[in-house]
């Protein structure tokens, strides 16, 4: 038997604070269990998916990883520059403040290998959902997965706008879609562009806040909130399965 596991992201959550998601910005790389951005380190649900499928639970069921996509601050502009936005908008325009909060978060990502930007754009990011979506569907959950772990290093370590054309066509390219194939759906604004928008009117009704990861089990399903650590992620697997069998 097969159980779906339900992952809803955002690429942007307008305006976070440490460590929960507020409203702009694509979600925190440490806080988010799903994609820390270093395409070196697996991520945490990654790393719990690997254990469950060594185990001998895996012979009768199995998970298949499924993005949603979510929005904060669905009214967030098309673009805005980082460093002055978070100055403005989460440090009162306050420099010291915002220089401690990149020294603390510097701190707590070069452990991990991640070299974080601070400059750079930020932006609505609905086509970034719409592109995600599309090959989601068209391709499978691998390259979905493979297209976020590429946005989120494009973001966090490049500083660059996670929707803009040409960072979404280097993207999917880096996800294995050919680049023909990625101009196409990249640039026609409407490809998927109805599924996505119902998409996330659906999701919303459910969420407000991220990360949030749904197991869908025979008898029930749960569903975890936050930050998360491995074990946690592989304590559910185990009982959504034991339950499914």
């Amino acid at each position: 038997m097969s159980r779906r596991l339900l992952l809803r992201w955002t690429l942007y959550v307008p305006g976070h604070t440490w460590p929960r998601k507020g409203t702009s910005h694509l979600p925190h790389p440490i806080s988010n269990p799903i994609h820390i951005t270093n395409p070196r380190k697996p991520n945490r649900l990654d790393q719990a998916l690997a254990k469950f499928r060594s185990s001998p639970m895996a012979s009768s069921v199995s998970y298949t990883l499924h993005f949603a996509p979510y929005q904060l601050n669905p009214n967030f502009p098309p673009e805005a520059d980082r460093l002055q936005w978070y100055l403005d908008n989460k440090h009162f325009g306050d420099a010291t403040t915002q220089q401690v909060f990149q020294a603390h978060m510097t701190n707590i990502a070069e452990p991990l290998g991640i070299a974080l930007r601070f400059d750079g754009y930020m932006g609505n990011t609905l086509h970034a959902h719409r592109v995600v979506q599309y090959f989601q569907s068209s391709k499978g959950p691998e390259t979905a997965n493979k297209l976020i772990d590429a946005l989120y290093e494009r973001y966090f370590e490049k500083g660059e706008h996670p929707s803009r054309d040409e960072v979404l066509i280097g993207a999917c390219v880096e996800a294995g879609i050919s680049e023909e194939e990625a101009k196409k759906v990249v640039g026609d604004k409407e490809i998927g562009l109805a599924e996505v928008k119902a998409k996330l009117r659906e999701v919303s009704r459910d969420v407000d806040a991220v990360p949030v990861v749904t197991v869908e089990g025979k008898r029930r399903d749960i569903t975890l909130t936050g930050a998360k650590e491995v074990e946690e992620y592989v304590k559910t697997l185990e009982k959504i399965a034991n339950e499914s069998t």
